[in-house]
């Protein structure tokens, strides 16, 4: 009787235990940096990084907190023991890429700037990286990556995880819809769409979204829906829109 006793508040304190670990919420804190670099083409590097600080609590924290940061920095290989010399890795790396020790001719000084952001919805976190770099001629270029992860699992989470192949099929096709919508040009007018520098025949569903309380958004670079003076756009697709638009 008292070894079943004892088995049973075993048993109990492990289930009570997973159930912390699951539920661990993860903790997050800004990590910035800025520094300007006299070299023969000047450059100046701005980063700020958002880090789970309580990543060490759980190896489901730990694992995203490592995704987020091999993305951020763009690092397949080992990643340096502190921040510092990651930042400072990424500068080096943007010096060399860019020969920014050779005499060269530009319209002004480059530009490295990557910032990052945070979002978490029920047992999802997204975690979005923006950047940008300016490196001569008439503009610089900017890019967003978006990436998606389970809380329960650590596991990166895509398209398929929240639509199925049916609704998925539907989706260029509400997508284009909630761009007319968010342009003020009813939920078809494609043509005055194309007119405001977009290809419609190009919304498609990316695997650059994000998860909110209020939708799924999708996230697309300059040049990939539209025209370079469009910009970055942002197509969000409520979830009280999903019914009606994926019928």
């Amino acid at each position: 009787m008292k070894n079943n006793l004892i088995t049973a508040i075993l048993f109990a304190a492990a289930l009570l235990c997973s159930s912390c670990r699951r539920e661990l919420s993860p903790a997050f804190s800004f990590e910035n940096y800025e520094q300007e670099f006299d070299s023969k083409q000047p450059f100046s590097v701005r980063m700020s990084y958002i880090r789970m600080v309580n990543a060490d609590k759980s190896p489901i924290l730990k694992a995203i907190e490592e995704s987020n940061k091999r993305e951020f920095f763009d690092v397949t290989g080992d990643l340096p023991r502190t921040m510092k010399k990651t930042f400072d890795m990424a500068a080096a790396r943007f010096r060399e890429a860019n020969n920014c020790d050779d005499d060269r001719w530009s319209q002004g000084d480059y530009q490295l700037i990557v910032t990052s952001d945070v979002d978490v919805y029920d047992r999802t976190l997204s975690y979005v990286i923006e950047g940008y770099q300016y490196t001569g001629g008439a503009h610089g270029m900017s890019w967003t990556k978006a990436l998606n992860y389970s809380l329960d699992t650590g596991e990166r989470l895509s398209l398929s995880d929240f639509f199925t192949e049916e609704q998925a099929a539907k989706l260029p096709a509400a997508l284009v819809k909630l761009l007319c919508m968010q342009q003020g040009l009813g939920d078809t007018n494609t043509e005055r769409l194309a007119e405001l520098g977009y290809y419609p025949d190009d919304i498609k569903p990316t695997e650059n979204f994000t998860v909110s309380a209020t939708g799924i958004t999708f996230l697309y670079d300059p040049y990939r829906i539209g025209v370079y003076a469009v910009g970055k756009t942002a197509i969000e697709f409520p979830y009280a829109m999903m019914d009606e638009l994926l019928k």
